[in-house]
C-alpha cells in the first residue's frame, strides 16, 4: 500500500476506536451482496501506528469498458470512478438503450460517461447510496400504480418504500387468501402468520422487490419465480442463516421485513 492509503487507514482506525465503533460489526460473509466476494488481503495492523506522509494520492479512474459483476447496479458502477463526477445519468447517456436490469458479464461503456459528467443536484449530495437507483424507481412506480402507495419516485431505498411493500403484501394476502389483515404497512404477528409459501404471481413480484432492496438482485422483477429469483433467494437465506430451500415462507419474509 502507498503512504496515503496507510495514513488513511491509520486515521480511520483511530477515529473508530475513539468512537467505540466496531463492537457489533458483522463478519464479511454476513454482509448482503458482498458475502460472495473475496476479501482483500493486507496487514492492516502495520497501518495503525503509521507515521509517514499524509498527502492524499490521486484517485484511480474507472476503466473505459466495465464488465458487470454480481451485485452491480448502475449507481455502484458510476461510483467506481474514484475521481468523482460520473452519475447514473451519464452511464445511461454513454450506453443508449441500456437496461437497468444488468446481466453478469455484460459490458458497458464507461469511457464516454467520464466525458459527459453532469454536476449532481446539491440535494442529492445528502442522500444515501441507494438514491437515484433506477430499479428502486421502477419498484416505487409499480407500488404507486398497482397499490396506490403515493410514493415519491426518487429511487431512494428508504422506510416509506419498505412500508409500502409490506402494505402491498398485506393487500395481496387479503385479496388472494382472504386473510383479513389490517393494511398498515407494519410487520406484525398477524401478517407473519398469514404468510403463504410463494410460487408465482404478484406476491412473487413483492418478493423480488424486497430481495432487491436488501441487496440481492433477482435479475428481473417479472413476477416469475425463475432461476434469478431462486439464486437471489438462496443467497439471502444463507446470509441470514436460515434454511436455504429456495422457498419463500414465513421465516424468509420475516427476515426481509421485520428489521
Amino acid at each position: 500500500m502507498d503512504e496515503a492509503t496507510l495514513a488513511s487507514i491509520a486515521e480511520l482506525h483511530a477515529a473508530l476506536v475513539k468512537a467505540g465503533i466496531g463492537k457489533y460489526d458483522k463478519a464479511h460473509n454476513e454482509m448482503p451482496v458482498y458475502s460472495w466476494k473475496a476479501c482483500c488481503q493486507y496487514n492492516y495492523r502495520d497501518a495503525f501506528d503509521w507515521k509517514g506522509s499524509k498527502t492524499p494520492a490521486k484517485p484511480a479512474t474507472a476503466p473505459d469498458v466495465y464488465t458487470i459483476q454480481e451485485g452491480d447496479t448502475l449507481w455502484s458502477i458510476a461510483h467506481k470512478d474514484r475521481t468523482g463526477g460520473v452519475q447514473v445519468g451519464d452511464l445511461i447517456k454513454a450506453n443508449p438503450g441500456i437496461n437497468p436490469k444488468l446481466k453478469i458479464g455484460q459490458k458497458i461503456n464507461f469511457g464516454n460517461a467520464k466525458g459527459i459528467i453532469v454536476q449532481p443536484d446539491p440535494k442529492e449530495e445528502t442522500e444515501t447510496s441507494d438514491s437515484r437507483d433506477e430499479v428502486v424507481k421502477s419498484i416505487q412506480k409499480t407500488l404507486n400504480s398497482r397499490y396506490k402507495a403515493g410514493l415519491i419516485v426518487d429511487g431512494f431505498n428508504g422506510p416509506k418504500t419498505k412500508s409500502a411493500l409490506i402494505k402491498a403484501l398485506q393487500k395481496e394476502l387479503n385479496k388472494q387468501f382472504n386473510k383479513k389483515l389490517v393494511v398498515d404497512g407494519k410487520w406484525g404477528t398477524k401478517t407473519k402468520t398469514a404468510i403463504v409459501t410463494v410460487e408465482k404471481g404478484n406476491i412473487t413480484w413483492i418478493l423480488q422487490a424486497a430481495l432487491y432492496l436488501e441487496g440481492f438482485n433477482p435479475g428481473s422483477l417479472d413476477s416469475i419465480f425463475g432461476k434469478g429469483t431462486e439464486s437471489a433467494l438462496s443467497k439471502f437465506q444463507k446470509a441470514k442463516k436460515i434454511i436455504a430451500d429456495n422457498k419463500a415462507g414465513k421465516e424468509t419474509f420475516t427476515k426481509l421485513f421485520a428489521a
